[in-house]
């Protein structure tokens, strides 16, 4: 058995009732970890749907954790395959990995918030009965969602890729 390591590109996105924005996913890779702890990453059982029974044979089972690379954090899985794995069986691993983060694992995974916060948020308003100006304050929750695949500039690359 021997251990292969696939990397991939993050999207962090928060949001509230009427807000979306994008946000630096490095922030929360405390969030994200723990998350991912809590999951069954294990996605080798369902790769007999997707590939030839070669494929499957040879994928014994897979780890989704995140992993810093030059100040960057990316998903990172961890695929436990057999001894006699090919360069082939890596980009049908990439393949399978991909579908999964899109429609699979990933689609699960990215609708449930890793992280909430609450600001407060005030507006400036006028009263012409009163002829003045007041402030409003208001509480607005914030949750934070993590996606492993992207429509645009998603990356999913081996180790070798990820350092050239």
């Amino acid at each position: 058995m021997k251990e292969i390591k696939i990397y991939n590109t993050l999207l962090c996105s928060v949001m509230s009732e009427s807000n979306e924005y994008n946000e630096d996913v490095n922030m929360y890779a405390e969030e994200l970890a723990e998350a991912l702890r809590k999951e069954d990453t294990d996605l080798a059982p369902y790769a007999d749907d997707y590939h030839g029974e070669t494929f499957y044979k040879k994928l014994r089972s897979t780890k989704i954790t995140t992993e810093w690379h030059d100040n960057t954090l990316y998903g990172l899985c961890t695929a436990t395959v057999e001894d006699n794995w090919t360069d082939s069986d890596t980009a049908e691993l990439k393949e399978y990995l991909s579908s999964q983060y899109s429609d699979g694992f990933g689609e699960g995974f990215e609708q449930r918030e890793i992280a909430s916060f609450t600001e407060t948020e005030t507006s400036e308003e006028y009263d012409e009965e009163a002829d003045e100006y007041y402030e409003s304050e208001w509480q607005v929750r914030y949750d934070v969602y993590v996606s492993f695949w992207q429509s645009e500039g998603f990356r999913i690359m081996t180790e070798a890729e990820l350092n050239d």
